[in-house]
């Protein structure tokens, strides 16, 4: 909240295992707003303007809106090595910068135009990888793929 300053909430949507654990802080409950018990995760994506996460799948959904998105991976190797490891090479195709620590996540919501430029051939690269299909007519797809309509 000191580095950011005013201009900044952040709406924080934990993984529903630990949710319940989450405090906030008198002094920060007008920076951050956990929205852990909001059901509709698409609404939450339209009032974003940078997505912040791990390696949840949540990167898939939201590089449907073009919003930048950043992953703070302080634990990169530790998951890669001893957790669940990744289904791609994620250092290679992330459509945003890997930030390390808590400095270099601040720098990099401060710096969110230099990112986007950095990033846009990445970002587009991912999308047309992982997100192609995704184009808002997936129900009348089914129905016609179902139905055998032409």
């Amino acid at each position: 909240k000191d580095q950011l300053g005013q201009e900044y909430i952040l709406l924080l949507r934990p993984h529903i295992i630990i949710s319940n654990a989450i405090y906030i802080e008198e002094h920060l409950k007008d920076f951050v707003v956990n929205v852990a018990d909001y059901n509709e995760i698409s609404d939450l994506y339209l009032i974003t303007d940078i997505c912040i996460t791990d390696y949840s799948s949540i990167m898939f959904d939201f590089a449907n809106t073009s919003k930048p998105l950043l992953f703070f991976t302080y634990d990169y190797e530790h998951y890669k090595e001893h957790l669940r490891g990744f289904y791609f090479d994620f250092k290679e195709m992330s459509p945003g910068p890997l930030l390390y620590n808590d400095n270099e996540l601040i720098n990099a919501i401060k710096n969110i135009d230099n990112i986007n430029r950095t990033y846009a051939n990445k970002y587009s690269a991912f999308y047309n990888e992982f997100c192609t299909f995704e184009n808002g007519t997936s129900a009348q797809t089914i129905i016609n793929r179902f139905f055998n309509v032409k």
